[in-house]
């Protein structure tokens, strides 16, 4: 049976969940990519700052739904749902069970606000039968609007019961999506594994010895002189043989053995 929860406000929630999940406020902050002490300031009421995807990264750390943690809803999401209960086509449950289609990506999308107003526009726009119908009485209304040409008042009064027709404009769709893109890769990019941000430090390191201070790469750089940036850029790292570092570096590049070569000669 599913954990119930006491009525409570967002802040009430957060800490009941760190308290229930044995989650630190650092350990939460470092998930959700904010600092400590703008997380404990909000926790404390001391500020009422914290954007929406802030509470989108708090209830996926938790695992629960954005509802529950705002305290619409008592109860966290259950982890497992009917096919008919989410309303997915069998085909789509099978895409997404399959990985035919990006889980991960699909999650991303389907809990950003802004993607959940992209599906209504598209939804209006793809409502044909709506706006025919709509189509149809506003032509009716006009026919009898010309009728009553000659009494002003009486065709202002028919024109006046015209219903407009609120259909999407493919450009405000495409523009509302795009918007949804930028949103969901800045949250990827937040919880970029750390392996990444490594490799991009390292790269900072490397392009920084090879440049030597400089604006701009030395373009007849060999890959001896690579080889030493890449060795240079970890030296710092306890246990590493820069010498090794170097060597495996060439041998990958097919140089080893003309560098020892040169090192025997000199």
């Amino acid at each position: 049976m599913d954990q119930v929860y006491l009525p409570g406000k967002i802040r009430d929630r957060i800490q009941d969940l760190m308290k229930t999940r044995k989650v630190t406020q650092a350990e939460l902050a470092a998930k959700i990519g904010c600092s400590e002490s703008a997380l404990s300031r909000f926790i404390s009421g001391k500020t009422d700052k914290l954007g929406d995807e802030s509470i989108i990264r708090i209830a996926r750390a938790f695992e629960v739904s954005t509802d529950f943690l705002l305290g619409e809803v008592d109860e966290p999401d259950r982890k497992n749902y009917d096919i008919s209960e989410l309303g997915l086509s069998v085909e789509a449950a099978r895409n997404l069970y399959t990985q035919k289609v990006n889980p991960k990506i699909v999650s991303y999308l389907l809990e950003n606000p802004q993607f959940a107003d992209t599906t209504y526009q598209i939804a209006r726009y793809l409502d044909n039968e709506l706006t025919a119908g709509f189509a149809a009485q506003n032509q009716l209304y006009s026919m009898v609007s010309s009728m009553l040409g000659t009494v002003p008042q009486a065709a202002d009064e028919v024109k006046s019961l015209r219903t407009p027709i609120d259909q999407a404009d493919l450009s405000s769709i495409q523009n509302s999506f795009m918007k949804a893109v930028r949103a969901v890769k800045k949250e990827a990019e937040a919880e970029m594994p750390p392996t990444r941000q490594l490799t991009a430090q390292a790269m900072k390191s490397i392009y920084a010895e090879l440049t030597k201070g400089g604006q701009k790469l030395n373009r007849k750089i060999t890959k001896e002189q690579v080889a030493d940036a890449v060795a240079a850029s970890i030296s710092h790292l306890p246990g590493v043989d820069t010498a090794y570092v170097r060597k495996l570096f060439l041998s990958m590049t097919g140089t080893a053995a003309s560098d020892e070569s040169e090192q025997h000669d000199q």
